[in-house]
């Protein structure tokens, strides 16, 4: 069987993108205008469509264009990227109004409703599909459908986590007739994903063990993710569980210590589960998010919020007292140090005018190097790249152990301090390895050597001593979440975001401009427009919370109303 698409799913994919992906998809997929391929072709490539989908597991280029753009998208509300901001950017004036839609931000984002549910339209007609599948090939169709279940969960999930309710059991029925669905309690959306999950993680050995030796070489083209390792799918299902699990623990331990009881007596990760997408990414042109942060270089530096909490000495980078990471993640600047973005806007004015300035693109190291007076986010490890697709990362998993451990919601095997020391080797490893797969301006600035292993582990060792001495669960919490901010930095920007709402750590700078201190807490982001359009009634049910300060149903009783903000910028 060839790597196919039925014309329909192409169309679907290329839809969500630019003509420089559209061409990359000729040349990668097999027969593209085939209008009726034949049924053993039809369930692989609504799988692969489905997992292919932009925004889903990547971003795509305009998605993450706005987001940036402005630095009053999520990046920048939550701190994790941000402009040199000065009182010459107006805009910010506004920074602090989340009614009207003049202060955050949710340009291109607010699109990940729509294409959402484009990406997995499919997914109903395979349903649909399977009932005059004939019987030799039914088993193939259902792992298939298995797997394209497991995508439609992660993504119906991370809506939720942006909108809380949503469409969802009565969503892809268009084939029966139901073409306005009714918005779900985001509860129980929940709930059902994380059933369905261990459902499936149950039956993919058995549907793949009956497999022919043909069809296990077919599902190995298809399956550019995990290359036809049903094992890796199992485990994917089994981190979702926890990830999940971990989420809802503040307002349904119940069910959150049930799954994780169950999914920690497994196996636990061994090695990052990140993979390459079926297209070669060039990041200064064509759909991808890194052309996105290439463009807006000039808004891609490294706030306080990360930069200080990785640079505990001098501005310099001293191994064994800095974090290890700091080089590949951030930016020398022109004084061959390391400085971040404070939201301080008035503070930063002075050295703007008198010069302490920057190169506001990412084409040019000498011209980087030479001008900029704060840090943006390595070119080579971000802008000039190609960024994995990531399901799991270890550090991830050991800061969600971490978490686990400190909040006894489950047996992890280790303290809570463990894992944060874990958690600080795994990732320095991860993004030396991301940096290394960048061939941009081979040089020891952008491409340090990677730190010996005795600093790794004395920086290690200190974040742990710090876990160790907070004297309270939330002050833990504090530094748990600035090492996920650490970790997962700007390509994570969004699960960052969910996971500020819910713990309301770590805590971000206030925003100072003109005199006006500025700490507003954005909770979600809005419903598009079409569907007040086109699911009018639906729509009229969720309408009183489609706004920016109503909480995701995970946020805890007593975190909701807290602010995420310092009282000062003093760290």
């Amino acid at each position: 069987m060839k790597f196919s698409f039925s014309k329909i799913i192409i169309s679907a994919c290329l839809a969500l993108s630019i003509m420089s992906c559209q061409k990359e998809l000729e040349q990668q997929f097999a027969d593209p205008e085939k209008p009726n391929p034949p049924t053993d072709e039809k369930f692989p490539g609504m799988f692969t469509a489905a997992l292919y989908g932009w925004k889903l597991y990547v971003g795509d280029y305009g998605e993450w264009y706005y987001q940036l753009n402005s630095g009053t998208g999520v990046p920048g509300y939550s701190q994790i990227a941000q402009r040199y901001v000065t009182s010459r950017y107006t805009w910010y004036t506004t920074y602090d109004d989340l009614t009207t839609g003049n202060g955050f931000s949710d340009a291109a984002l607010v699109d990940y409703f729509k294409t959402f549910f484009v990406n997995t339209r499919n997914y109903g007609a395979m349903l649909d599909l399977y009932a005059t599948t004939p019987a030799e090939l039914k088993n193939e169709a259902m792992l298939y459908i298995k797997l394209t279940t497991i995508v439609r969960d992660y993504g119906a999930l991370k809506l939720v986590d942006l909108v809380n309710a949503i469409p969802f059991t009565d969503a892809w029925k268009g084939t029966s007739g139901v073409f306005f669905p009714k918005y779900d309690d985001p509860a129980k959306t929940y709930e059902f994903v994380m059933g369905e999950l261990k459902s499936i993680a149950d039956t993919l050995p058995t549907l793949y063990n009956q497999l022919s030796s043909s069809e296990k070489g077919d599902f190995t083209r298809q399956d550019f993710a995990a290359k036809g390792d049903i094992n890796m799918w199992v485990q994917y299902c089994s981190m979702l569980r926890i990830r999940y699990a971990v989420r809802i623990a503040g307002v349904n331990p119940t069910l959150a210590k049930q799954v994780l009881a169950e999914e920690l007596a497994k196996p636990r990760l061994s090695a990052d589960m990140v993979w390459q997408m079926p297209h070669v990414a060039n990041p200064l042109s064509g759909g991808t998010w890194e052309r996105g942060w290439y463009e807006n270089a000039f808004a891609t530096f490294v706030p306080n919020t990360i930069l200080k909490r990785m640079n505990f000495g001098t501005n310099a980078y001293e191994p064994g007292i800095d974090d290890p990471r700091l080089p590949v993640i951030a930016m020398p600047t022109k004084w061959k140090d390391y400085r971040g973005a404070s939201m301080n806007a008035d503070a930063q004015e002075a050295a703007y005018v008198a010069g302490d300035r920057y190169y506001a693109y990412a084409d040019n190291l000498t011209s980087s190097l030479a001008s900029n007076a704060m840090s943006m986010y390595n070119h080579a490890t971000f802008h000039r790249n190609t960024q994995p697709g990531n399901w799991m990362t270890l550090g991830e998993m050991d800061l969600l152990l971490a978490e686990i451990a400190l909040k006894g919601l489950g047996t992890t095997g280790k303290t809570a301090a463990e894992h944060i020391e874990d958690a600080v080797k795994h990732s320095t490893a991860y993004w030396y390895w991301v940096n290394g797969l960048s061939t941009y301006e081979p040089t020891s600035v952008l491409h340090p050597a990677k730190p010996l292993a005795a600093e790794v582990d004395i920086y290690a060792a200190t974040v742990r001593a710090k876990f160790t001495a907070a004297a309270t669960e939330e002050d833990k919490m504090e530094i748990l979440m600035q090492q996920k901010y650490i970790h997962m930095n700007l390509p994570g920007a969004y699960e960052l975001f969910t996971e500020l709402r819910r713990t309301r750590h770590p805590k971000l700078e206030p925003f100072t401009l003109g005199g006006k201190v500025m700490k507003p807490v954005a909770e979600r982001i809005r419903y598009p427009n079409s569907e007040l359009q086109t699911n009018t009634d639906n729509y009229l049910k969720v309408k009183a919370e489609d706004n920016y300060i109503t909480p995701i149903f995970w946020v805890p009783a007593d975190k909701r109303g807290v602010t995420y903000y310092r009282n000062d910028y003093n760290y």
